[in-house]
């Protein structure tokens, strides 16, 4: 045994031998080309090395450059409004007539067309251009990202590319909600494990949204603070049946909890996919800002969409009153909830239930009669400003005369 091991060694030595044996011509030829190599990589490291110090210096350029900016940009926000509030103030004052001849009516008109063109227009401007410029985060996000993080995105398309990839993951997790949903409450039985899962995913699932929300907002999304507000909301609610004890009362409303979550699941990709259409048809018309997100509840530019939408919507309302009536009915029976810390934490649970019932109602009612006397403004605006061909041409006449 011993022998065969020195016969392989000595094999394995010699072939080592061989492969390493080299003319002096190749050895010499390989080592010139190794050295090309690396003095070809050298100068490319120089090369990139230039560059990238050219590229820092234009980081800094634009890092003062986005802060001169932004001093100019709120030294000429500040100059509109002060402008704005002194026309209120001083209407008679603003604008002095040309002669001794003009009319109070025709100095009004010169002042309308002061206000619409000069500030009402700039001011439509500076909004637009408002998020291509560095936001302060909210308090919110400076709790849980920290305060000096940066979470503007100042490129539009990647503002889009943010904003869609928040729809995405909304719908995915949405989807997959509401299969777990349909799961618990009709095929697996009762297991506490995993009815502790699913709500851990709830509580995930609102706390990211509400961050990317945040940075939403930052970036230029309108987002109403109610459905922000919602999700945090949402959020509490969830950790109060995280941690509820797998009681008679927990097993009571368990059955009931999943039900709900499984319809106000499908109510959500139901609106996602009708949402998405109506928005991409409103964006193509102009009527819609390109940040706006589709949500889990009602909006004024839905209201083509009444006569579908509001049933489901109305159902998920009803079904969240309901859910505070059975809790309630749980909290004050001792023998569901012996417990009386739980008694009152089921009492708490009852009252968020029962608020964001009545908020999703009043925000609902809101918006519908805002819209409903935009509408009702806009004719009676519109009958006021074209009453006469007189006032239209002298409106275009002071337009030209201010322009000049």
């Amino acid at each position: 045994m011993v022998s065969d091991n020195q016969l392989q060694l000595e094999k394995r030595i010699k072939r080592r031998k061989k492969c390493s044996i080299k003319s002096n011509g190749t050895f010499d030829a390989e080592t010139e080309n190794l050295i090309q190599q690396w003095g070809e990589l050298s100068d490319e490291i120089n090369t990139f090395k230039e560059d990238h110090q050219k590229y820092l210096s234009q980081l800094e350029t634009i890092e003062k450059l986005k802060n001169e900016h932004q001093i100019q940009f709120n030294k000429l926000e500040k100059k509109i409004q002060h402008l704005n509030e002194s026309i209120d103030i001083h209407q008679s004052l603003i604008i002095l007539p040309d002669n001794d001849n003009e009319k109070l009516e025709e100095r009004l008109i010169r002042l309308g067309t002061i206000r619409e063109y000069l500030i009402e227009q700039r001011s439509n401007y500076f909004q637009r251009i408002q998020y291509t410029l560095p936001q302060p985060s909210e308090i919110y996000l400076r709790i849980i990202l920290g305060s000096q993080l940066p979470v503007s995105i100042l490129n539009k398309s990647e503002q889009l590319k943010y904003k869609e990839s928040y729809e995405h993951f909304k719908l995915r997790v949405t989807l997959i909600l509401m299969i777990i949903s349909l799961l618990m409450s009709t095929i697996i039985p009762m297991n506490r494990a995993l009815d502790a899962l699913f709500h851990f995913l709830l509580v995930w699932y609102y706390c990211t949204l509400t961050i990317r929300e945040s940075i939403l907002v930052v970036n230029g999304s309108k987002i109403q603070p109610w459905w922000r507000l919602h999700h945090f909301i949402a959020t509490i609610s969830t950790c109060i049946v995280l941690i509820w004890p797998s009681a008679e009362s927990y097993q009571i409303f368990r059955q009931q909890h999943y039900v709900f979550s499984l319809y106000i699941t499908f109510v959500q990709v139901l609106l996602y996919y009708y949402q998405r259409g109506l928005l991409y048809r409103l964006r193509a018309l102009g009527d819609s800002d390109e940040f706006q997100i589709s949500i889990g509840g009602f909006q004024s530019w839905m209201l083509r969409g009444l006569t579908f939408l509001a049933p489901f919507l109305v159902i998920g309302y009803v079904f969240q009153l309901y859910n505070a009536y059975v809790l309630f009915e749980i909290s004050i029976d001792p023998k569901s909830e012996p417990n009386p810390h739980w008694q009152f934490m089921l009492k708490i649970l009852s009252g968020i239930f029962l608020i964001l019932f009545l908020g999703n109602s009043l925000t609902m009612y809101i918006v519908l009669r805002r819209k409903i006397r935009e509408r009702v403004h806009d004719i009676q605006w519109l009958q006021h400003r074209y009453e006469t061909v007189k006032t239209l041409i002298n409106r275009v006449r002071s337009v030209i005369s201010f322009q000049r």
